[in-house]
């Protein structure tokens, strides 16, 4: 178990309403201390992840000192998407979340690539959902990873749930590729760290999907090293968001 003095950074808690699902600012202030979870990374869920993106943003990047806003904005809106995520910007948004089954695109679309663009110029991570066919491919997003090489691209639920077998290969292949092991069997997140990548792995709960115990649970259950373990929950995601 984790011990007192331990520090966690959840990567990835969706934070609004979708469908059975909701998660509000006070239950989640609740959930990360249950947890003993300092910091979490959130993005918006539902119709502000779809269309109502500058709702979304507002309520992910007003949610306090301990939650940093994982912001998104749909590339079918043009200059509009742009404009948002420049607001989002100047309110301390840290990275770009896309959600291409959600929003209707590929990674590798035309359309998407002026939001990649302004996250590279803002030296943020892309933070892309993977696991759901076909928009959401884990290879699609290392093809864009390759066309943006100095920027570090995250697949979100590490290609929960049929994907993930891609990625060693991924990981392999493409270095500016990490993987976020929510909603993630603890086999593929040992295999990865027995495979010398224990760097590329952010730990994330997937709130309100899936619950911060269990995820702590199972990375409980691998018996990391000190060293990988303090990278996996702490070291990398600060890293990747750049927290002070």
């Amino acid at each position: 178990m984790n011990s007192s003095d331990e520090r966690i950074i959840d990567a990835h808690v969706a934070v609004g309403r979708e469908h059975h699902l909701s998660l509000d600012e006070n239950e989640l202030l609740k959930r990360l201390d249950e947890g003993g979870i300092d910091l979490a990374i959130a993005r918006p869920m539902g119709a502000e992840l779809a269309v109502l993106n500058r709702r979304g943003n507002d309520r992910v990047l007003s949610l306090g000192p301990r939650v940093r806003g994982l912001v998104s904005a749909n590339p079918w809106f043009g200059d509009e998407a742009s404009d948002e995520l420049k607001r989002c910007r100047d309110r301390g948004a840290v990275a770009l979340y896309l959600h291409p089954t959600r929003q209707g695109f590929m990674p590798t679309d035309p359309i998407a690539q002026p939001l990649v663009v302004f996250a590279t110029e803002q030296n943020w991570p892309v933070v892309i959902h993977t696991g759901t066919y076909i928009q959401s491919d884990v290879l699609a997003l290392a093809e864009l990873a390759r066309r943006f090489p100095q920027t570090t691209f995250v697949a979100d639920t590490a290609g929960f749930t049929d994907m993930w077998f891609e990625l060693p290969g991924v990981l392999e292949e493409v270095p500016n590729v990490m993987l976020c092991a929510s909603l993630v069997w603890g086999r593929a997140i040992l295999n990865t760290v027995n495979a010398g990548r224990a760097d590329r792995i952010l730990f994330g709960s997937g709130e309100p999907r899936d619950r911060i115990g269990a995820a702590l649970a199972r990375i409980d259950r691998l018996e990391l090293s000190p060293e990988h373990r303090r990278m996996v929950l702490w070291d990398n995601a600060r890293r990747v968001f750049k927290l002070q």
